[in-house]
């Protein structure tokens, strides 16, 4: 990797490992420097999980760059196995550190050097849920049929969010995991029901303490560590601690007319204008205050923009997950069908969709 214009900093390199970051190297950058990872440990690792478990990672690199005048950027890198090596350019996007506490003061219970730095996870904390991959909500005179299909040891992105100072933000580089193993769920909806369709993921929450030349402050990640296909089900109720994400805004698919006869509206998941769409992580983040792991402002500020995970489903030119709804009635009337987005740090459409 080439650092460029990072001015005088220390830069804190991690990789994604099966359990969650692992810290690997730390260096001293002037302006610009060449770093050469070796990533043989990691690929060992990895590939011991699949033979284990079933899943496997693409490679992700997480940078924590900060510099002594109190700035600081969070950046990542992916790779690809099948690419390797490669070579990656990174310039920092610093920002000023605002709720940094010097070291000296009774809040950190510790005393370090100026200029001293460090980085060392203090807590992590994992939880496997369901959550809501899709969802109808139909009119009174609607019935329909949803499917959801995940197809075996395609790439699926999930979004890490980080917590740093003030503000979450969305790592450029996602999780990219694939497993091997499939899964699927497919009903015919009755009338006037919701109909929902969930699956398990594990989620995963770190916190790390930071030194930085006289100062503490903390970096707070919540991401979606794993997926199991094989636990897709749905049905026309859920299970009290799955959930979509918070819906912000509605996108009119317009009014549809019904004749008894044949279906009046369809969706296929190639409809998506984008490839990717959002899942709950709100209800993680509920878990994490309860039990006392998150910060109190991390966890309001997440509830505040309605954070999510973001979910890409589209890698090497295919499809991971399939999706697919159509809309009947048996009565001739009209039916105004919406489909859901949801917006936090960015955009993202949601597998949401209500008719009235």
């Amino acid at each position: 990797m080439n650092i460029q214009n990072a001015g005088e900093a220390r830069v804190f390199v991690s990789a994604l490992y099966p359990e969650g970051f692992r810290q690997i190297a730390e260096y001293d950058i002037k302006n610009n420097r060449q770093i050469i990872l070796n990533l043989g440990d990691l690929r060992k690792a990895w590939e011991d999980e699949y033979r284990k478990n079933k899943r496997l990672s693409q490679p992700l690199i997480l940078l924590t760059i900060v510099t002594k005048d109190g700035n600081v950027s969070i950046e990542s890198v992916s790779f690809d196995w099948k690419e390797l090596p490669q070579s990656r350019g990174v310039v920092p996007k610093f920002r000023p550190l605002k709720n940094a506490v010097k070291t000296s003061s009774e809040q950190t219970n510790d005393v370090q050097p100026l200029y001293y730095y460090s980085r060392t996870l203090v807590d992590s904390y994992e939880w496997t849920a369901p959550t809501v991959v899709a969802q109808v909500i139909p009119d009174s005179s609607t019935k329909g049929y949803i499917s959801y299909t995940y197809s075996i040891n395609k790439k699926v992105g999930f979004s890490i969010n980080a917590f740093v100072d003030k503000d979450w933000t969305r790592l450029a580089s996602y999780n990219i995991v694939q497993k091997d193993e499939t899964g699927s769920h497919y009903a015919n909806f009755p009338q006037g029901s919701p109909y929902y369709i969930w699956m398990n993921v594990k989620y995963r929450y770190e916190r790390w303490r930071v030194y930085s030349a006289g100062w503490v402050w903390y970096e707070e990640y919540v991401y979606v560590k794993d997926f199991y296909p094989s636990t897709i089900t749905g049905g026309t109720s859920k299970p009290s601690d799955a959930q979509v994400p918070p819906i912000d805004r509605w996108i009119d698919e317009g009014v549809h007319e019904s004749t008894g006869d044949i279906g009046y509206y369809a969706f296929h998941i190639w409809d998506l204008n984008t490839s990717d769409f959002a899942v709950d992580v709100l209800k993680f983040i509920d878990i994490l205050e309860a039990v006392g792991k998150i910060s109190e402002t991390a966890a309001e500020k997440a509830s505040l923009v309605g954070l999510f995970i973001d979910v890409g489903f589209e890698y090497d030119n295919m499809k991971a997950f399939d999706f697919d709804l159509s809309l009947d009635s048996d009565v001739q009337t009209r039916h105004h069908v919406w489909r859901g987005e949801s917006t936090d740090i960015s955009t993202v459409p949601v597998l949401c969709f209500k008719v009235d």
